[in-house]
């Protein structure tokens, strides 16, 4: 899940980069089958906003307040390993790990933003974050002293879905790109941070004994959750699977 941490990014567009250049988008896809949440997250017409703007802007916020402006009322974010969670739940999670206090520097590096050839309303760009384990991890109850390691996580994508208010309703952070990349072993986005400050915590998607401590740590509570209470997750959200599940549909 995404840290309201200071990013150090200039808020510029990406064809003004150095290096930078215009490439043609292949055509839409030809296959029309789309899955549940095409179905939902696919508006008509084209949007009446800057989306690939709109991202940079968000992606470049400097705060979880400043994020949070962007949020639509039934945001949902999902990773490969956590979610459906919503705006709230993010921010108490990060409240939970306190990421922002143990890596005072950490920096989410957006770059690369391109708009999604099937979907006008979707935004895809890279982040690689880095930072110094310079403040105590504090997770509950649970406190590991700093390690001050210098740490660069592996390459992952992210995605938003705009609505045609300008709001995102769903964000998804996807795994490692290159497992070989960065100084975690592999390990990305929080899992990684945790990973450098001295817990080694995740596991793959589907993996049995990562989700039982996932829901254990729901139980014992005081360490944030990897998915939202049921009464919370928006009506649109229609998957099952939670956490680390395997894909359900």
């Amino acid at each position: 899940m995404l840290p309201s941490a200071s990013l150090a990014l200039l808020n510029i567009k990406a064809p003004t980069l150095p290096g930078i250049r215009s490439v043609p988008s292949p055509p839409p896809s030809k296959i029309d089958k789309p899955n549940w949440v095409d179905e939902k997250l696919k508006y008509p017409g084209t949007p009446s906003f800057d989306v690939l703007q709109k991202t940079i802007d968000f992606a470049n916020a400097k705060t979880y307040e400043g994020r949070a402006k962007f949020y639509d009322d039934d945001y949902v974010f999902r990773g490969t390993i956590v979610g459906p969670i919503t705006a709230d739940e993010v921010q108490r999670t990060q409240q939970g790990f306190q990421i922002q206090e143990a890596f005072p520097d950490l920096q989410t590096r957006p770059f690369g933003y391109t708009i999604d050839p099937d979907n006008p309303y979707r935004c895809y760009y890279f982040e690689r974050w880095e930072g110094t384990n310079t403040g105590n991890l504090k997770i509950g109850s649970l406190e590991f002293p700093a390690t001050n390691e210098q740490v660069k996580l592996p390459t992952h994508i992210m995605s938003v879905h705009w609505t045609p208010e300008g709001k995102i309703i769903y964000a998804c952070l996807s795994s490692p790109l290159d497992r070989f990349e960065g100084t975690t072993q592999g390990v990305g986005a929080v899992f990684g941070l945790l990973k450098a400050a001295g817990l080694n915590a995740g596991g793959p998607p589907g993996d049995a004994w990562f989700r039982l401590q996932q829901r254990l740590g729901h139980l014992v509570g005081g360490l944030g959750r990897s998915w939202s209470v049921e009464e919370e997750i928006p009506s649109w959200w229609k998957s099952k699977s939670r956490g680390a599940d395997p894909t359900d549909m």
